[in-house]
């Protein structure tokens, strides 16, 4: 026997295998008909919007008005991916230079972060005596005699309250 004769032996026994399962569904399809169509009635609302929102978003591509754009659309592109690859290159060279130049700002904040007790104080007395030399500048004296000053400034604006009379 070839190959011929097996194989039209086995798609007769795949067709009685399948056939009555193709039955089967075909009279539950009958069967389920009615309640599809009334399915299809109910959601026709939605499917109706389904078909305008699919509309709108294609649009762009009927009146052959992607054909017209095409130019713009490459010439925008390509300028996103030079200002894109430029902002890296960019971003590079100025990550090595400051880490060359010893000036990153984040490797000071590092070193803030695990300082001693006694360099903090030391840090705190320096800023405090940098403060106190720009106090100790030349600066008006306050003398006792001198009575303040009289004016509207000087004045505390006293509050009227609701009396009984």
């Amino acid at each position: 026997m070839t190959y011929q004769v097996y194989l039209s032996v086995a798609l007769t026994v795949v067709y009685y295998l399948v056939y009555p399962i193709v039955r089967l569904l075909q009279w539950i399809l009958i069967a389920l008909s009615p309640l599809w169509y009334c399915l299809q009635f109910l959601l026709l609302p939605l499917t109706h919007l389904g078909h305008v929102f699919l509309d709108i978003f294609l649009f762009p591509f009927q009146f052959q008005l992607l054909k017209r754009i095409e130019t713009i659309y490459i010439y925008l592109g390509i300028a996103g991916l030079i200002g894109f690859m430029t902002g890296g290159i960019l971003y590079l060279c100025f990550n090595f230079l400051s880490s060359a130049l010893n000036i990153d700002p984040a490797a000071e904040e590092a070193q803030a972060k695990w300082r001693t007790a006694a360099s903090y104080r030391a840090a705190r007395r320096r800023k405090k005596m940098q403060s106190l030399d720009h106090l100790l500048g030349p600066t008006m004296i306050k003398e006792e005699g001198v009575q303040p000053q009289k004016g509207l400034l000087s004045q505390t604006i006293i509050e009227e309250e609701d009396s009984d009379f």
